[in-house]
């Protein structure tokens, strides 16, 4: 925000200084401002990279040696900077939501899902899961269609949805989403469980394989072992012996 903000002040004064000072008349004064605008945002953008991605690498490591704690509050420490870049916050506030959920830390977890941008497909599909079994069905439909606006290729999203639907009865409603999905982005699945649909039959969502069953629907098959629990790049928590 600050940055769009901030290129936008200056675009501004190029422009009134272009079109005063040097009489570089409306179409040429627009055109500098512009100009400004893009390279102030660029300039920017590049400086804000470089403190983040050095921070999101140490997120990295930080999962990968199965650091929960230390990985969420490094997260947190890049909060501000959302001030400063436009869907930072949303991102992180999903990734932190997903993190915690997988972790078993719930109630934190829906606190940092419920503030993850529309574009955070794996979090919304994670946060409508969620209110869908805690029986809020149309908190969880508005989550699915709100993301789906900004993911419309987003496979597994649209897919969620018209099986939240089909449970529902809503058979039409589920059908057109399917529709929607396969005119953006061809999927097999998808276009197999459209044509359940039509012919009357329950959807089958186990060609989605793990994406699918991490949501908590349905157990995996034996042979695909045990959904896990903790994010890839976590250590498993040691099993009790009983």
């Amino acid at each position: 925000m600050y940055l769009s903000l901030l290129s936008f002040a200056i675009a501004l004064v190029v422009a009134v200084a272009s079109f005063f000072g040097l009489d570089a008349g409306w179409f040429g004064s627009i055109l500098l401002g512009f100009v400004s605008f893009a390279a102030t945002w660029i300039i920017g953008a590049r400086r804000l990279n470089k403190r983040l991605t050095p921070a999101m690498q140490q997120v990295q490591r930080q999962m990968e040696a199965g650091h929960v704690q230390p990985a969420l509050a490094t997260l947190e420490s890049l909060l501000p900077m959302g001030r400063w870049m436009p869907l930072l916050t949303g991102q992180l506030y999903a990734q932190m939501g997903v993190l915690c959920w997988h972790t078993q830390q719930q109630d934190r977890a829906l606190k940092y899902l419920e503030k993850a941008g529309r574009r955070a497909a794996e979090a919304q599909m994670l946060l409508a899961s969620i209110r869908y079994r805690d029986g809020k069905v149309e908190d969880a439909l508005q989550i699915l269609t709100l993301s789906e606006a900004l993911n419309k290729k987003h496979v597994l999203l649209h897919s969620l949805h018209a099986w939240m639907l089909h449970r529902e009865g809503r058979d039409d409603a589920a059908i057109q989403v399917l529709n929607r999905l396969l005119a953006k982005q061809p999927n097999d699945v998808a276009k197999d469980n459209l044509l359940r649909l039509q012919n009357g039959q329950k959807m089958n969502m186990k060609g989605y394989g793990m994406s699918w069953y991490a949501l908590g629907f349905e157990r995996p098959p034996q042979s695909m072992g045990e959904v896990r629990t903790v994010r890839k790049g976590f250590r498993q928590p040691p099993k009790r012996k009983k």
